[in-house]
């Protein structure tokens, strides 16, 4: 009696350890991915007026100006059943400094309403570089759709928010910028989600 019941047990333990083994082993199995950006960015460019034209001693020199852009950019990550992780960045050309850019990380979070579509959530952070060889660090979150076409081709829309870490005294660098985008996703690797 004793040698069943043991028998018994350890069968259904052993069935649920190999169920478990295969649920996680499905759960973060992943695919590489490359991806192309084409965006639309705007910032927020902090300034100063020139000091000796205040009349007031107590007069404030910094101003804004906001400015927007196209810009393009380049991911490489992996992707699993309900992660993005991946390294970004994007260039972009603005009056105020001709080139600018960022190069940063990004981690996502898929919710997945069938096999072909889902949306996201994540947060991104890096450098960004409005200044010649000068970076700023930046924090932000996105959010978006994916439609993937086929297991190797996808479509990305999205929005992206991020501020950056400067000092009143700075000049001519971005507060904060955001960015509509549509990505054209390349996945490869035999990934099985």
């Amino acid at each position: 009696m004793l040698r069943k019941l043991v028998l018994s047990v350890l069968l259904v333990l052993g069935t649920s350890a190999i169920a478990q083994e295969s649920y996680f082993q499905n759960e973060y199995d992943y695919k590489g991915l490359i991806g192309l950006e084409l965006g639309y960015m705007g910032a927020e460019i902090q300034k100063h007026h020139d000091p000796s034209t205040c009349v007031d001693p107590s007069c404030d020199t910094r101003y804004t100006s906001t400015s927007s852009n196209p810009s393009l950019g380049l991911k490489l990550g992996g992707e699993s059943k309900h992660y993005r992780a991946f390294i970004d960045m994007r260039i972009w050309n603005d009056s105020d400094y001709d080139t600018a850019g960022t190069v940063g990380l990004a981690l996502q979070y898929l919710i997945r309403l069938n096999n072909h579509f889902n949306f996201f959530l994540g947060v991104n952070g890096g450098g960004i570089n409005t200044v010649s060889d000068e970076f700023d660090a930046y924090f932000g979150g996105d959010a978006g759709i994916n439609y993937d076409i086929n297991e190797n081709l996808g479509l990305e829309f999205g929005l992206r928010y991020s501020d950056v870490q400067i000092n009143d005294s700075d000049n001519l660098k971005a507060d904060y910028f955001y960015q509509g985008y549509f990505s054209v996703i390349f996945k490869f690797t035999d990934g099985d989600y």
